[in-house]
């Protein structure tokens, strides 16, 4: 008899226990205090958001005005904060931020820092128009007109750690008939690069100066092996870059004109140089890309046009963070993008080069 009531009671139990724990998963308490804020922009950039100790965070340019800046913050249902979302935010001083959810109140601090905020350009010349390679001395006068007072030139002996304060971006291209080593007058001074760049400075690196990432140990994958320093010559084609289907693509080619999807021409018919600085994927494992990404920290932007899709090729790529390196490298190693052309014809797709130099200035800069 004791054992048919003891086993009733633990029925009953059991039966009570299971209709609580139902109605313990149909009942909603509201968002937790914890996690309240989904995520905060600070003129349309993305904040930091620390749940744990309660701080909202955001680095922006350094030439935004800290005491106007934009607000904007994603919660759930029924959560109120005050100050309320699409309001003008004084950030000279650190925030508070009340988060409620109707049962406890949360405060986070919203705090910004500026960063630095110019564009440093490498070359071998006394002054911007005394650099010896055309393609360049181009992209220089171009970095120039388009950064204005944000634009200081460095030549490679005048490049110190003080000549790097202030600099949010260096700018290093490399161009040279019948060799692609790095000039050693830079090299020289490869250790006031390396600084800046493990302490998380960004750098964009075009055509032989792609293989800067090597020069700093970054990039040990011995994947950077198309390689052409030639005369070049008259080519009868319009050559193109494909861009990756990826958040990153699509950032690097906005504003470009495409003729296809992901794909756009860089040059027309005529002389080329055909300095091409790329990686072969072709050993990796398929998908090569997420391959490559997932073994050197660095994702494939964009390769030839008509090669993007089989992925076997990396014509531009991000170097990320990656272990002792803080910095950022994007490297455009595409024979096609030049910034002169040798025969003085007008490139019909020169902006197109310049939107995608822009755009991973840019990105580079607000990282």
């Amino acid at each position: 008899m004791k054992k048919i009531i003891l086993k009733s009671l633990m029925i009953v139990t059991l039966m009570m226990g299971l209709q609580s724990c139902t109605e313990r998963e149909n009942y909603t308490d509201g968002p937790s205090v914890l996690d309240i804020v989904s995520s905060v922009e600070i003129n349309g950039k993305e904040a930091t958001v620390n749940h744990l100790n309660g701080n909202i965070t955001v680095s922006l340019s350094g030439d935004t005005d800290l005491s106007n800046v934009n607000f904007e913050a994603n919660f759930p249902q029924g959560v109120t904060i005050s100050p309320n979302t699409g309001t003008s935010l004084d950030l000279t001083h650190p925030v508070s931020l009340m988060v409620s959810n109707g049962v406890t109140t949360r405060q986070y601090t919203i705090s910004a820092k500026l960063l630095p905020s110019k564009i440093a350009f490498l070359g071998d010349g006394a002054t911007l128009n005394d650099i010896s390679d055309d393609d360049v001395k181009e992209a220089g006068l171009w970095a120039q007109q388009v950064y204005g007072s944000k634009f200081v030139y460095i030549p490679y002996d005048q490049l110190t750690e003080g000549s790097l304060d202030g600099v949010n971006v260096l700018f290093y291209m490399y161009d040279k008939v019948g060799a692609t080593d790095q000039p050693a007058a830079l090299l020289e001074h490869l250790n006031v690069i390396s600084k800046f760049f493990v302490q998380g400075g960004k750098i964009v690196a075009g055509g032989h100066g792609t293989g800067l990432v090597e020069e700093l140990g970054r990039d040990k994958s011995g994947l950077r092996n198309i390689i052409g320093s030639g005369s070049g010559g008259n080519n009868p084609d319009t050559w193109g870059v494909g861009f990756a289907p990826t958040a990153l693509g699509n950032t690097i080619s906005q504003g470009c004109q495409f003729y296809s999807d992901r794909k756009i021409y860089v040059i027309n018919a005529g002389y080329k140089e055909d300095h091409n600085a790329l990686w072969n994927l072709g050993t990796l494992d398929d998908p090569k890309f997420v391959s490559f990404s997932n073994t050197y920290d660095a994702e494939v932007v964009a390769a030839w046009d008509w090669a993007i899709d089989g992925q076997g090729f990396g014509g531009i790529v991000l170097w990320k963070p990656s272990g002792r390196f803080e910095g950022y490298i994007m490297t455009l190693g595409i024979g096609g993008m030049e910034w002169h052309m040798n025969d003085n014809r007008v490139n019909p797709y020169a902006d197109n080069i310049r939107t995608i130099y822009k755009n991973s200035i840019d990105y580079l800069g607000s990282k």
